[in-house]
């Protein structure tokens, strides 16, 4: 059974992301119709770890189709996982030919993370890769994967990306931006000639249950326990294309001159009125469970 019907859809275009005319634009230009919802998506939904984080350790769980469906309706946002896996659905019942792929964001052979091939998008056989989600990573648009080795610098946001053929898998990676430094831990990874390799993918299309043993890995809370979800409370949205997001202690804002500014948090009651400022649509008695979970010291 599909997450979302056809009316569904319109439905949170319409009264969500505050878009119209969706079925004429679908029509006539359904490929600036699809960057006009990621755009509006981006600037409404956050991605954020709050939800998982508060919930007990006991109940850790992947999220259910009808969590994604709540939490998404209500701007509440979530993971990635979450995310991407219901753009996807909502592309599908707009009528738009996607599937599923498998990232390995970590370069450690895992491919947990979640994100979309659209395809057919303008001519016949044509291929594009939208995620809406990447942790504080912006992409504002789908992208164009028909490239023979390497593809065009593509500007979002902050960022400059560029994609890679690899064998049979891309990567992309994306140009470090010394002005914001430390998002997403730019001054570490494999980095040659300024350019940062952020994840591989391949393009074989993959059903949901492929990346639950994978995704199961991040919910872990114990300090050592390496990669997680669970070790940092996070929340991002890019209003007006602009990065706004709450790391752990620190505050990211970036400016107009595309420069994140961060500051430092001073304390749990300002913690708090900053996730009350910025995401109130995310309820306060699950922002204080996580915050008394973190025990940050500030």
């Amino acid at each position: 059974m599909a997450l979302l019907s056809h009316s569904e859809a319109i439905q949170f275009l319409q009264d969500v992301l505050k878009m119209d005319s969706i079925p004429e634009k679908f029509t006539s230009d359904k490929a600036s119709l699809l960057n006009e919802i990621i755009n509006q998506y981006q600037q409404k939904i956050p991605f954020q770890t709050i939800t998982v984080i508060s919930r007990p350790d006991k109940e850790q769980r992947l999220s259910t189709m009808d969590d994604i469906k709540t939490q998404i309706f209500s701007t509440q946002g979530g993971l990635c996982y979450d995310q991407n896996i219901f753009f996807k659905n909502l592309l599908e019942a707009l009528g738009y030919e996607v599937c599923l792929n498998a990232c390995d964001v970590y370069l450690n052979g895992v491919y947990s993370h979640v994100s979309i091939l659209a395809t057919n998008l303008i001519k016949p056989g044509d291929k594009y890769y939208v995620n809406v989600r990447a942790g504080n990573l912006p992409f504002f648009r789908a992208i164009s994967l028909d490239f023979e080795k390497q593809s065009p610098d593509h500007k979002c946001g902050y960022l400059v990306y560029r994609f890679e053929q690899e064998g049979e898998e891309l990567s992309l990676w994306h140009k470090i931006n010394k002005s914001s430094p430390g998002i997403d831990g730019d001054e570490t990874g494999f980095i040659v000639d300024g350019w940062k390799k952020y994840m591989v993918f391949t393009l074989e299309p993959r059903e949901i249950e492929f990346f639950a043993k994978h995704m199961m890995k991040h919910f872990v809370t114990a300090p050592t326990a390496g990669i997680s979800l669970l070790q940092h409370m996070r929340a991002n949205v890019f209003p007006n294309q602009k990065l706004l997001a709450i790391h752990g202690t620190s505050l990211l804002l970036e400016n107009n001159d595309g420069i994140i500014e961060k500051t430092k948090i001073r304390s749990r009651d300002e913690l708090l009125h900053l996730y009350a400022k910025y995401f109130p649509q995310i309820p306060a008695d699950m922002v204080e469970i996580a915050a008394d979970k973190m025990k940050y010291n500030f």
